[in-house]
């Protein structure tokens, strides 16, 4: 049963519209065939499990596509969530190839709009093959559509190959303005398709190229005026300042009409949540001290341990202590220590099994405090600036100028005060590269980025090979110093790098090759 990534295939026909005799004979239609392509982007559920994939969060729940099978790596070729994420995908190419194979039959669109329409189609395909070379490499390469006996015979293209398919798509997209009216926000821009360039070159090591684009973006207002959110960070995800100056490219919700229940997955049962989702003791402790230090250093209190620590740590993780905010704007004190209540760790089945919620995307005004409006943002400025600083310290380019620009520039506007994190540190460039994969961790913890690291850092094979933990409890003192054992992850370096091709597909499309070891 596929819940959240669906089960549709490469075959499936453009829902909710007029028949193709009447249905390409306005220009109203190229637009509802444009905006239907834009939902397939990120399904919420989709987006907000991602990071149990990583060691940032781990899911308790038996969803849909089975997440934590493929977290704790006890997944085949038959793996709900490899299936659905790849039928998801090639939904969402074909609704943009659809798109693009009968726009010229509308009569009275103007030149400028379709223009600004395929170019918006073809940056939505290009985000759907990224995703989809990122997870499984060499993958069908579909541009038009194609009738299902075609799509059983297709072979994969070499990566090599979607890969530049992907980068020129985005080339052509850089046609897109640098902002819309209020009535078309959520669309791509030219700003956002320089930005997923420059995270797909990230994924390739390409680094001058990754940094050419982020210093047009940065230096040279190439896409406009582009900034972070003047306001505080945790402020930065709520629905008051949904399409914000940081936002560059996000998946569109508003109240009533179409909102999404992530929220459910991720708070206190006392607000109404199942915690589907808890942050880890690995997060946490990733997150510095106010000091600008890790917590190896000796003003570490573990006693008081989320005390004199990187306000971004609050902004993103509901804790023993944390106040979380309610309808009516008073505030309940949210305890997750073992035996202290409705939310206490491993209290319920609803209870958190970390000690952990997540805080950054709770929504106060959420209907009934679990549907929600908000928008789930895809691509930010500060991402721009952390590929900035990472392409640059990797090109032995990294001073004091870059520092300020970017890792000081993050921190200032998370909070931190102490001279210390804020001043340029005279560290290897080995030891900058470490800030800098840290920095990214704290700055985008929980928005789906976890697991694309690790990959490309290839860190995965050591970090997803060891347990995640909860909070310290002192149930079992002697083992791992008293912090709760929630999951063994297991990351086989030969073949976990890349999923399986599904084998649901395979046995449609016996020109489909596997992955190497699978």
């Amino acid at each position: 049963m596929c819940v959240f990534w669906g089960c549709e295939n490469l075959d499936t026909p453009l829902l909710d519209k007029e028949s193709d005799l009447s249905f390409w004979d306005k220009p109203e239609d190229a637009l509802n065939a444009l905006n239907s392509c834009y939902p397939d982007l990120y399904n919420a559920d989709q987006f907000i499990f991602n990071e149990s994939l990583s060691d940032n969060s781990y899911t308790k729940s038996n969803n849909g596509s089975l997440v934590r099978d493929v977290a704790n790596g006890s997944y085949d070729t038959s793996a709900a969530l490899v299936r659905d994420v790849w039928n998801s995908r090639y939904v969402g190419i074909k609704h943009c190839n659809i798109l693009l194979d009968n726009i010229n039959k509308v009569p009275g669109l103007s030149d400028d709009l379709k223009k600004r329409y395929i170019a918006e189609a073809r940056a939505i395909r290009a985000f759907h093959y990224f995703i989809l070379m990122n997870n499984f490499g060499d993958v069908p390469l579909v541009t038009k559509e194609i009738s299902i006996e075609e799509s059983r015979k297709m072979p994969r293209t070499p990566k090599k190959d979607v890969l530049q398919f992907i980068l020129d798509e985005l080339d052509f997209a850089k046609i897109l303005p640098n902002s819309y009216a209020s009535t078309d926000k959520g669309r791509f821009t030219k700003g956002a398709a320089m930005a997923l360039k420059a995270r797909v070159l990230l994924c390739e090591s390409r680094w001058q190229e990754v940094a050419n684009i982020c210093d047009a973006l940065i230096n040279k207002d190439e896409a406009g005026n582009l900034d972070l959110f003047s306001g505080s960070y945790a402020d930065l995800f709520k629905p008051q300042n949904k399409n914000n100056i940081e936002v560059l490219l996000d998946v569109q919700f508003m109240p009533i009409n179409r909102e999404q229940n992530t929220q459910y997955y991720l708070i206190p049962p006392s607000f109404g949540g199942f915690a589907a989702i808890s942050p880890t003791q690995e997060l946490v402790d990733s997150y510095l001290l106010s000091n600008g230090k890790t917590i190896a250093d000796a003003s570490y209190n573990e006693l008081n341990p989320y005390n004199n620590r990187d306000p971004r740590l609050d902004a993103t993780v509901i804790r023993h202590g944390s106040q979380l905010e309610n309808a009516n704007g008073s505030f309940t004190t949210i305890n997750t220590a073992l035996g202290t209540g409705d939310d206490s760790i491993n209290n319920s089945s609803n209870s958190t099994p970390t000690g952990y919620y997540v805080s950054k995307f709770y929504d106060k005004t959420a209907r009934n405090m679990l549907y929600s409006g908000s928008n789930l943002i895809l691509i930010r400025y500060a991402d721009v600036l952390l590929m900035y600083a990472e392409a640059k310290a990797k090109l032995n380019q990294f001073g004091q100028a870059e520092w300020d620009l970017t890792i000081k520039k993050l921190r200032t506007r998370a909070g931190f005060t102490n001279p210390a994190a804020l001043n340029y540190p005279a560290v290897s460039s080995s030891e900058m590269e470490e800030i800098i994969h840290r920095e990214r961790r704290s700055e985008l913890a929980m928005e789906g980025l976890r697991l694309m690291d690790l990959r490309r850092w290839k860190s995965a094979e050591t970090v997803l090979n060891d347990w995640v933990h909860g909070m310290k409890t002192n149930e079992a003192p002697l083992i791992d110093n008293g912090y709760v054992r929630v999951e063994k992850r297991i990351f086989n370096a030969n073949k976990n790098y890349l999923w399986p091709v599904p084998q649901s597909e395979r046995d449609l499309n016996k020109n489909l090759s596997q992955n190497p070891n699978w």
